[in-house]
């Protein structure tokens, strides 16, 4: 008898704690995820913090915190499994009565993107392991930004155009007084100001300076997100466009250095509209401009050559630097009947360009230095 009672003692010893458990284990357990900043750039580190809290006397002492991100967040710990580009992440505690937990894991980001740390699924076990649980925690999750790094570029391969100055404008509305093109006879309506005084007397007649319209120039990036000519959909090599990304980033950046407007293009789309910002220079339009880099999608919303048609007709006073993982005969065609386009290739460029400007990324894995194919 008494070993019974012994014996039932014991089961009540186990399997209480299970029951227990069971009903009131994830009551007034609250889990939670942070990151120390939202907005990092490419090859930094973040840290991103855990706190689970239990407000009740029940001890919990096995808790596993299981997340999912993408592959590229690296983890400091080794307590992670990669599958494809999805980063599986696990972390375990032991929470007493009325106790809160923080854990802070080094992550250091090694891709432009924006990503999120979710799907937070909390597992509970009792001490001897008769229970275990697991419940989701939806609300649980943490958003990052990481733009792209922006690498430095040569000052003589910034622009292979020699894209500086001025530009001249073949209709002038109000001359620019600083663009004088030469000296002309007198005309009614023109301002005694404008009279050269020298110029006249030597030809014995009133002569006038005479004007040309300016403009500031422009610089227009496009990036095509076609890096084979097979591609419609979808980008088919993410390790090269990534490179092209990088290389608009570095363009960029170079010419609001400058002081140069700039505009971005690109045949995808964000949140269904068009990927198209207006041109404009600046610490803060630079700043909007990488991140709109950091979410760009691996999506095809249009070909390319018809992207780059429709902006070499809009103005005829900026430059264009479209950027490409290859050219191919469309590109090239293009860049050929005008002198405004400068096409950067991620891949080595073809033997043969005809009159079009090519030049291979500064950054391109094949060869560092910039060449260019007449």
């Amino acid at each position: 008898m008494i070993l019974v009672v012994l014996l039932l003692l014991i089961a009540a010893g186990l399997l209480l704690p299970a029951a227990v458990l069971r009903r009131w284990g994830y009551r007034n357990l609250t889990y939670s995820l942070s990151f120390s900043s939202d907005e990092v750039t490419e090859g930094e580190t973040v840290t991103l913090t855990e706190t689970v809290c239990s407000s009740k006397l029940l001890p919990l002492p096995w808790v596993k915190a299981e997340l999912t991100t993408h592959a590229s967040l690296v983890f400091a710990s080794g307590q992670s499994a990669v599958s494809n580009e999805t980063r599986f992440v696990s972390s375990f505690f032991s929470l007493r009565p009325y106790r809160r937990i923080e854990r802070r894991w080094q992550v250091r980001c090694t891709r432009r993107g924006i990503f999120q740390v979710s799907h937070a699924v909390i597992v509970l076990s009792d001490l001897f392991g008769f229970a275990e649980l697991s419940q989701a925690f939806p609300e649980a999750s943490a958003s990052l930004r990481v733009l792209p790094a922006v690498r430095h570029i040569e000052a003589d391969t910034t622009f292979p155009q020699g894209f500086s100055g001025d530009l001249t404008r073949r209709r002038a509305l109000l001359p620019d007084r600083f663009a004088v093109c030469g000296i002309r006879p007198y005309a009614d309506g023109d301002p005694l100001r404008d009279i050269c005084w020298t110029a006249s007397a030597r030809a014995g007649e009133p002569m006038v300076w005479q004007y040309q319209e300016t403009a500031a120039p422009r610089l227009t990036v496009l990036l095509n997100m076609e890096t084979r000519e097979t591609d419609r959909d979808l980008v088919s090599d993410p390790v090269r466009f990534e490179q092209a990304v990088s290389v608009c980033a570095a363009y960029a950046t170079a010419a609001a250095r400058a002081r140069i407007p700039v505009r971005f293009c690109a045949n995808t789309m964000i949140d269904g509209r068009p990927v198209e910002t207006v041109s404009r220079t600046g610490n803060a339009e630079t700043l909007h401009l990488l991140r709109i880099l950091a979410a760009l999608p691996d999506t095809i919303s249009g070909r390319f050559s018809s992207l780059l048609r429709e902006v070499s007709r809009q103005d005829a006073a900026t430059a264009i630097l479209a950027v490409t993982v290859q050219a191919d005969a469309q590109i090239l065609a293009i860049a050929a009947d005008d002198p405004r386009i400068t096409v950067i290739t991620v891949r080595r460029p073809p033997v043969r360009t005809g009159r079009a400007a090519v030049y291979q990324s500064p950054f391109s894995s094949e060869e560092r230095s910039l060449t260019h194919e007449s």
